[in-house]
């Protein structure tokens, strides 16, 4: 399995339960409660999983297929829902072309970006030479070399104090 694969695979599995949950809420369905989130997320990681294994599956086949099935575990669980309302139709299925020609375009895309961003992140980077100080030459030496002249000086108290 390609690491595009596997990127497709959850990005299909994701778009599947977001779109199913905004989908279903839009026309009226309501928000799921934690048993549902389950079981949709059961039904997106089987769609994620089919899209990584099965690259000749048409991307508008898998999300809708998985629109379907998130729909059925939604109508299961979630109480005081039509099954088959015209608004749920519709907002389904406009998530599946919507997020279809996203997808698709997004797959068009991933190699050649992959690829510019991999150009640019191992390319060498350019040489930069050292800052170099040169420093001013007084009587034969370099200041750092020559000695700050003594302000305090190194005579003792004699030996008798």
């Amino acid at each position: 399995m390609t690491p595009g694969s596997t990127l497709r695979g959850a990005a299909a599995g994701a778009l599947t339960a977001a779109l199913a949950v905004a989908a279903h809420g839009g026309a009226g369905g309501g928000v799921p409660g934690n048993a549902a989130v389950a079981l949709l997320l059961a039904v997106a990681a089987g769609v994620g999983l089919v899209a990584a294994h099965l690259r000749a599956v048409p991307t508008a086949v898998l999300l809708a297929a998985g629109q379907g099935a998130t729909h059925l575990v939604l109508a299961a669980v979630t109480t005081g829902h039509l099954h088959a309302s015209a608004p749920m139709l519709v907002a389904h299925t406009v998530a599946v072309v919507a997020c279809a020609a996203l997808f698709e375009a997004a797959q068009r895309l991933y190699g050649p970006l992959t690829r510019a961003v991999r150009a640019a992140w191992t390319a060498a980077p350019p040489r930069i030479e050292a800052a170099r100080t040169v420093l001013p030459v007084v009587a034969g030496r370099t200041v750092a070399s020559a000695r700050p002249a003594p302000c305090i000086s190194r005579r003792g108290p004699p030996v008798a104090a």
